[in-house]
């Protein structure tokens, strides 16, 4: 009988026991955030909603963990703690439900707006009927109401390069048509057979 001894690589029984060593010691993910019993510090500072929305938190001060538990309970609400690393914790008394949602608003109304600019790009020729440029100011006035860029442009083909002038009349007129949107890098410039002009989005009011 031959008997047949077969090693598993080194570098394989390593990478299995770190990983199965990892997974004992990784317990379960913590809490979004931590209310109520669930808050590990004897003594936190705590704050709540001032009375005016569009105020900052009142600081109602230091105390400890079960006062500020029974504080919260005597209003009805929770003990949310929303700055655990401070020296004490701080907690907000406020209901969790309503503190997630201000959360889920306060992200949104950030990724608006840091909305990623792009360059819209609109074709007109100097001979454009006036039902066709309307189409483009509409085009335009979207692109600019979404924090885009508008890059507007009057190609020239051949002999048209002689009316580069009624091109410029064009843009300028263009500008004007989007002054509510958006207003003008400059005057219109031309490039090669080109007559460009670019238009930045206003500030968003508010």
């Amino acid at each position: 009988v031959v008997t047949y001894h077969v090693r598993a690589p080194s570098a394989l029984l390593h990478r299995s026991s770190v990983a199965m060593m990892a997974g004992r010691g990784r317990g379960p993910p913590p809490p979004e955030h931590w209310i109520n019993e669930k808050i590990n510090a004897e003594e936190v500072r705590v704050v709540m909603p001032a009375e005016d929305p569009t105020q900052p938190d009142e600081a109602i001060g230091v105390m400890s963990k079960a006062d500020a538990l029974a504080r919260a309970r005597s209003e009805g609400v929770d003990l949310v703690c929303i700055s655990p690393g401070a020296s004490p914790p701080v907690c907000k008394i406020i209901d969790y439900g309503r503190f997630k949602f201000q959360l889920e608003k306060k992200k949104k109304m950030i990724k608006k707006q840091t909305h990623e600019q792009v360059l819209k790009e609109i074709k007109l020729s100097y001979t454009i009927e006036q039902h066709d440029l309307n189409v483009r100011i509409r085009n335009a006035q979207k692109f600019l109401t979404q924090g885009n860029k508008v890059k507007a442009v009057v190609q020239f083909r051949g002999r048209e390069m002689q009316h580069t002038a009624i091109g410029a009349e064009l843009l300028q007129k263009l500008a004007e048509s989007l002054a509510e949107f958006g207003s003008p890098d400059g005057p219109p410039k031309q490039s090669g057979n080109r007559m460009e002009m670019y238009v930045t989005p206003r500030p968003k009011k508010g």
